[in-house]
Order: structure tokens, then sequence, then C-alpha cells
């Protein structure tokens, strides 16, 4: 599959793409549900997680550098062209559904800790159309919107790491190992689907030039997340007590209350408002796979299954209207991303294996 080079980008831009598409909204709330689960020893499970991660991660660059193009790609070769785009269309179904999921999370933040009264339809059209320009602009201006997001924001979340030190309570670790190893299981479980997001490696694959060559920058940039995501959860558990983290709902932003400078009072509000760069990106990229998906699909304009997909997202935070229906949703999309990713893809690599084989012969 060529994609002229022009509408490439370098490999080591996968770096940032990856980064920005792992690092979304639930970096603010998951050192609860990994609490919940394997209290203090929780941080284990996010590194298993990101191993976990890892393997897929290899097993999915195989995957698409055998078939040299991308998911739809292999779905035609293996299934043939209709049940080919029915496979397809699933794939195109959960990049719009973790995108909804993404939205309507931070408008939820947004509209509890900033705007109780800002409506979401408002909040979800602005940012809606900000993708919009963003998309039509082209894949490099996406990755562009990565880097930015991966570079601002995270200097934004330093002092996060650092003003909490001098409160740090280093028994709340000891001793190590204290849960069961079901309870740890339990806690990757709870980390996976916060720790998502390099699936879009499916779709961007054609688009990285020296494809073999950016396999290592996948792999650095879901180490890098791996050992954010532990440094933030060992941060609240060094902070908060065990119980106080579970009755928390966003114990990141409960803990930036912390910082407070001479000159700003808030943090917290600009720390909400600098993590705007960090959705747009990672709607950016979900919605960009998605309408890509149905474009190679359908065989029409990408900008029309793109203004579908925005509205899907509009409308559905319509339909999500509290936390217990956000919550509902959130746990339905990942069991669609463990049984597409960890289930479905192994099996489809092997199968491609299989095909590719008796092809030969």
């Amino acid at each position: 599959m060529q994609i002229d080079t022009k509408f490439q980008v370098s490999p080591y831009l996968l770096l940032f793409i990856i980064i920005a598409s792992q690092v979304g909204v639930g970096m603010l709330s998951f050192q609860r549900n990994v609490a919940k689960e394997a209290g203090y020893d929780g941080w284990i499970s996010v590194l298993l997680a990101g191993m976990g991660i890892q393997i897929l991660m290899f097993v999915m660059y195989k995957l698409v550098s055998a078939a040299d193009g991308d998911i739809i790609h292999i779905h035609q070769k293996v299934w043939g062209k209709y049940l080919g785009g029915l496979f397809s269309l699933i794939i195109i179904f959960y990049f719009a559904l973790i995108s909804l999921s993404v939205l309507r999370s931070y408008i939820e933040i947004v509209q509890v800790w900033m705007f109780p009264s800002l409506p979401s339809w408002i909040i979800s059209s602005i940012l809606m159309l900000l993708v919009y320009y963003i998309i039509s602009r082209g894949f490099r201006v996406v990755v562009g919107i990565c880097f930015l997001s991966v570079i601002f924001p995270m200097l934004g979340q330093l002092p996060l790491f650092i003003f909490p030190i001098p409160y740090y309570h280093i028994d709340n670790l000891l001793p190590v190992l204290d849960h069961s190893f079901s309870d740890i299981i339990s806690g990757i479980k709870a980390s996976i689907y916060t720790m998502a997001g390099f699936e879009v490696i499916l779709m961007i694959y054609p688009f990285i030039r020296k494809n073999q060559v950016s396999q290592r920058y996948a792999h650095l940039g879901i180490l890098l997340t791996t050992v954010l995501y532990t440094m933030s959860v060992l941060n609240n558990f060094l902070f908060f007590s065990e119980n106080q983290i579970r009755k928390l709902i966003w114990p990141e932003l409960t803990l930036s209350k912390l910082i407070h400078y001479s000159f700003l009072e808030r943090f917290e509000y600009i720390y909400i408002s600098m993590y705007m760069l960090v959705i747009i990106a990672i709607l950016a990229t979900f919605l960009w796979c998605g309408s890509r998906g149905l474009k190679l699909v359908f065989g029409v304009k990408q900008k029309y299954p793109l203004l579908f997909l925005l509205l899907f997202n509009i409308a559905g935070c319509q339909f999500l209207t509290d936390s217990e229906s956000i919550t509902a949703y959130q746990k339905w999309v990942s069991y669609v991303h463990l049984g597409l990713f960890y289930v479905y893809i192994p099996i489809l690599w092997l199968i491609f294996l299989i095909w590719k084989r008796s092809k030969v012969a």
C-alpha cells in the first residue's frame, strides 16, 4: 500500500503520536480505579499493563508490516471485500466510541470544576469544530498537534510531581506485594483502558516513512507513557491514604489544588485548560483514523465520514447526561477495546500468516 511521501511523516514523530494517543483524560482519574482493585500495589499493575502493551504493539507491527498496509487493507486481503468491510466497520466503530468516551469525560470535568451551568452541546460543538479544522488540513497537521500536546501540557504537569514531595508518606507503599495475584490482575484490567490509544498504528502505519525503522519509536512511546502513568500513580499513592484515593473521582485534579503561586491561586483551572490541547490531539487522531477507515471502505471523500463522526460525538454527548451513564459507557467501551485488540488482533495475525503461507504455496 503506497502513500505519497508528501503525506507521510518522519519515523521519530511516531513517538509523539503514540504518547498523544495514550495520554488522555484517564490520566486524571485512573489512580482511583487501580487503587480499588490492587490497593497500593497498583503501580505494579500499571507496569505489567505497559509490558502487555509492548507485546501487543510488537504483534501489531508484525501484522501491518507483513501486509504492508493498514487494518482495512489487511481485512480485505484475509476476509474479502464484503466480510472484510464488515470487520473494518467494527474497528471504525470502536474509534467513534472511544472518541465519544474521551470527549464526554473531558466535558464532565469542565462542567464539574469550572462551568457547572455550561451545556455539553456547546463544549462538544466547539471542540468538534477545532477537530474538523485540524483533520481537514491533513494527517501532517494532526501529527503537529500531537507534538504540541506532548510538549506543552507536560510542562504544566511538572509541578504536580514537585509540590507534593514534602508531604510524601513512603510507608504507604510498604509492604510491597501486599495484595494477591488476582488483585494485581484486576489492577491491570483497570489500567488497560486508560492506556489505550496505541492501536492507532493499525491505521497510520502507511503514513510513516521507513515503516520498519519507526517500530523502535512506537515501543519507546509506550515505554514513556508507561513511566508517566507509573509516576502519576506513585505520586498519588505517596500523597493520599488508600481510603482517600478510593473516594476521589479525579485524584490528579485534587492534587493540583495543592499548587499555589504568588500570582496564581487556582492552578487547577490552568491545568484543565491546558489539558484541552491533549484532548483535541487524541480526538483528532481517533477521528482521523475513523474517517480514513470509512473513506477506504466506502470509497468516498474523507470529509463526509468525518462530518458524520463529528455529529455522532456531539449527539452522543447529549445521551450521556450523568456520571453513572458516563462510567457505564466507559466500562462498556473498555470491554470492546479488550476484545478487539487483546483477543481479535493476535488471532488475525495468526490467520494472516496462514493466509500468506497458503498464497506462497
